[in-house]
């Protein structure tokens, strides 16, 4: 009888830390719930920041999805408190874009990119503030819109007020590597799917023979064209 007993004793404490295990494999999975994401900018996103490293090239380093809270911070001599409400305001934002010099990594200028997203009550707000807090700050922040392509001249001049001494070193390259074939100032299309530049090229067989269309220069790796309206 008593090894009876004994045999159910030990089965019981077999099941409890079955059970045990069990819960506590349970409760970390509920602790962590999280997934990787696929990619860290959406296709817009990747394909301004070719064309942004194309503006400043080697001179700049282009950082994204920088925490707001990681550039700038509530001011000194506020109370706790008020300290604690300006730090949640910002906690939980980020740039799109951060540009810092290359040699110390000082902070240069933010740059949000404005698409469709942007056009709703919250973001609208959203924006405001951050643009806001940027200038009590002294940061500047400029705001792009999105486009299926951009004007290499154009975005060098809305960031030219804050990049002098790169602007020239730029302009002097470009007076070298550009020949009278190809303007500085020329549109460059991005392709959407792997951010390579898009180049122009003519149809030569088909139904479609010699009218022009933009082709992914990354060929044959990326396969992606686009019909020139």
């Amino acid at each position: 009888m008593n090894l009876v007993l004994l045999v159910l004793v030990i089965a019981v404490i077999i099941a409890i830390a079955i059970v045990g295990v069990s819960k506590k494999k349970g409760e970390k999975e509920t602790d962590y719930p999280y997934r990787k994401r696929n990619v860290l900018f959406s296709p817009a996103e990747r394909s301004f920041l070719s064309v942004l490293k194309q503006v400043v090239e080697d001179d700049v380093e282009v950082f994204g999805k920088v925490r707001v809270a990681d550039v700038i911070v509530p001011k000194q001599g506020l109370s706790r408190s008020n300290w604690q409400k300006a730090f949640n305001k910002i906690t939980g934002k980020h740039f799109d874009y951060l540009l810092c010099n290359k040699n110390d990594l000082s902070i240069i200028c933010a740059i949000e990119l404005n698409d469709s997203s942007h056009n709703s009550k919250t973001r609208k707000e959203r924006d405001i503030f951050i643009e806001a807090a940027c200038k009590s700050a002294n940061l500047p922040f400029i705001q792009l819109s999105a486009k299926a392509t951009y004007n290499i001249n154009q975005i060098r001049q809305s960031l030219a007020p804050y990049l002098p001494n790169i602007q020239i070193q730029r302009a002097k390259k470009e007076s070298v590597t550009f020949s009278n074939e190809q303007s500085p100032n020329e549109i460059k299309k991005i392709c959407p799917k792997c951010s390579s530049l898009m180049v122009k090229k003519t149809a030569k067989k088909g139904k479609h023979t010699g009218k022009e269309f933009w082709a992914c220069s990354a060929f044959p790796q990326c396969r992606h064209i686009e019909s020139i309206e």
